[in-house]
């Protein structure tokens, strides 16, 4: 193979290229990740976060299968927290603040330094097809390079315009080009378009910030930790502060809302629900003044402070006034004005579960060009597509991970089967089966999909191994041993709880009881040095049992329904009786399975029941 050929190609730079690039290449394909500025690899354009609800399973379930974005944030952050321990453990998740620089510079470093895989400054502007399949590029320069599989990673920046006040201008982010032609290249191959929005709040000089006024919150030293295998003795605890709009600032963006952009027409499109703009938040919550503002550090190489809670594209005069509202603000600087992008994306009913293009063949889809926001989402589609890219370069079958699976399931499959008026986020209230689906267990959830993709080594394969076999084991041992009442009614009074034993028990019911830990358990039997995330996992299978056994009947139904197959090349006009909205539905999106066209909106379960009825008729015809 020459320069100008490759196995897979990877189209963007950013979370979801840098995935989809070292997956590629970490499964042994000659890999080329071209992108439009080489020192913006893995830029984090908005707040230089991991983690949070959905977001942080979301890492931890893509370390385990071998991403990078885990053990990356462990490594390069200025805090981690493990967030809502107080609750129960479907509800326990790590957000970090990574650090910005760091993050970018270490990662472009790591792409850099996998074999088999070539960086290229270029902005490609069309797909090569032949016989509805991708076999290749051409760059902004003219130049053709060839694959077997292609990843379109392209973020925000197909045709994109960046808008501050009226000031509207092509870029895909402040301070850089945008992709202007790729999106032609994709509407003559058949793929659909559509825009959305995104935005972002200014940056302002930490040294101009009375912090006296604010509210300080530090990360912890020992955190939960993204990936399983990071191995730190303490982390950095760097602080953020918290401060909230005032009667004032809502008074002033009321009196300036007649030049948001979003009021004046000049932004149509829409933009993320969950992290809306200052001035939507005034339409949208009118009576509400007191909007929670976080002070957070972008690097600790750079006195930029994020505005997290102050997201808006009004003019820079705007955003300077409505800033000296705010409790400790009143003199800050403003050093990048915050702005929207509106740029093309290509709805996700156009994907198979795999990734890959119904229309084209070998290409496929990854981050915010499948109309999703947020670095974690981009990372899990670029692993997911890089890995799949790879397979079909060796003619193997997709991994295809379901919804009772993992979170990646969830999100896949929601993209693909229900439609959002705005960018899509993965949250938990999107999963069915959250109790399963734990921050923590992903190691249990995805090992034998892990071996199957090949990217961890067999040493960590073996010890994770190793660790669920110790999991069973013990939560077997626990029980079946008893425990003589005296001394099980000694430790739930030293524990504090008010309840007492009276018959035979063993020491999983004493374990089940809310303050007793499985260290507690050395006072009634012997318990083994585990690493903490074993006791945890047996801890949490012997208190939740009840529940995750519910969870796990109701899998069994999820499955069954996946397992009943819709032949290939299926005529779904053929169905009579089915509503049309149905059959629309089912004509777009071509589910592959019975438990597929359940997800698809619009379709109920008398239109599935006229679905199987028709292919048991095809069945026995044949």
């Amino acid at each position: 193979m020459n320069r100008m050929e490759f196995d897979v190609i990877v189209v963007g730079g950013g979370h979801a290229g840098c995935e989809a690039a070292l997956a590629s290449a970490r499964l042994g394909k000659k890999t080329a990740m071209f992108t439009m500025y080489l020192d913006n690899i893995a830029m984090m354009s908005c707040n230089p976060s991991i983690g949070g609800p959905g977001k942080s399973h979301l890492v931890a379930e893509i370390d385990v299968l071998g991403g990078e974005i885990g053990r990356h944030t462990d490594r390069y952050n200025l805090q981690l927290k493990h967030l809502n321990t107080s609750k129960g453990p479907a509800a326990r998740i790590t957000r970090g603040q990574a650090d910005k620089y760091w993050y970018r510079v270490k990662m472009k470093e790591i792409i850099e330094n996998t074999p088999g895989l070539e960086v290229i400054q270029e902005t490609i502007d069309e797909i090569i097809t032949e016989d509805g399949h991708v076999t290749g590029v051409i760059s902004s320069l003219g130049i053709e390079y060839k694959a077997k599989s292609v990843v379109l990673a392209t973020g925000t920046f197909l045709k994109a315009k960046v808008v501050i006040g009226d000031v509207v201008y092509p870029a895909g982010r402040q301070g850089e080009g945008s992709a202007e032609e790729l999106s032609e290249s994709l509407l003559k191959n058949g793929i659909d378009l559509e825009r959305y929005q995104t935005a972002t709040p200014p940056r302002i000089d930490k040294r101009t910030v009375d912090f006296s006024k604010l509210k300080e919150m530090h990360g912890e030293e020992n955190p939960n930790f993204f990936s399983l295998f990071t191995k730190k003795e303490k982390n950095r605890t760097v602080p953020t502060w918290l401060t909230h709009t005032t009667e004032k600032t809502i008074d002033v963006a009321r009196e300036l809302l007649h030049f948001s952009p979003i009021v004046t027409g000049v932004i149509k499109t829409h933009g993320p629900r969950h992290c809306p703009s200052l001035d939507r938040k005034v339409l949208n919550f009118p009576d509400k003044k007191d909007h929670q503002i976080f002070l957070e550090m972008e690097s600790m190489e750079s006195n930029e402070l994020y505005v997290n809670g102050l997201t808006t594209a009004m003019p820079p005069f705007a955003q300077e006034k409505m800033m000296r509202t705010i409790a400790g603000l009143e003199n800050a600087e403003i050093m990048r004005y915050g702005y929207a992008v509106e740029y093309d994306y290509a709805p996700a009913y156009q994907l198979y579960p795999s990734l890959e293009n119904k229309k084209v063949r070998n290409l496929y889809f990854a981050g915010q060009i499948n109309g999703t926001s947020g670095y974690e989402e981009a990372a899990t589609q670029g692993f997911m597509a890089g890995v799949n890219a790879a397979r079909k370069v060796d003619k193997k079958d997709p991994v295809i991970i379901d919804r009772s699976e993992a979170y990646i399931g969830v999100l896949i499959d929601d993209i693909i089967h229900k439609k959002t008026p705005e960018p899509y986020r993965v949250l938990p209230s999107r999963a069915e089966y959250r109790l399963t689906l734990r921050f923590d267990n992903a190691f249990m959830r995805l090992l034998d999909k892990s071996r199957e993709i090949g990217i961890i080594s067999e040493d960590k394969i073996e010890y994770l191994e190793n660790c669920i076999k110790n999991i069973d084991l013990e939560v077997q041992r626990l029980k079946q041993e008893s425990v003589p009442l005296s001394k099980a009614n000694e430790l739930l009074e030293k524990k504090g709880e008010k309840q007492r034993v009276v018959k035979g028990v063993t020491v999983s019911d004493i374990l089940k009881f809310k303050n007793v830990s499985y260290e507690d358990l050395a006072y009634i039997t012997d318990i083994q040095e585990f690493p903490d995330f074993v006791k945890n996992q047996i801890e949490t299978i012997i208190k939740y049992e009840v529940f995750i056994d519910r969870e796990r009947s109701q899998i069994e139904k999820f499955k069954k329904l996946e397992s009943l197959k819709i032949p290939e090349d299926f005529d779904f006009s053929e169905i009579k009786g089915v509503s049309n909205i149905a059959r629309h539905g089912m004509e777009e999106v071509q589910p592959i399975s019975i438990g597929e066209a359940t997800r698809i909106s619009g379709v109920t379960g008398h239109d599935i029941a006229l679905l199987i009825a028709h292919i048991e008729r095809m069945k026995k015809d044949q």
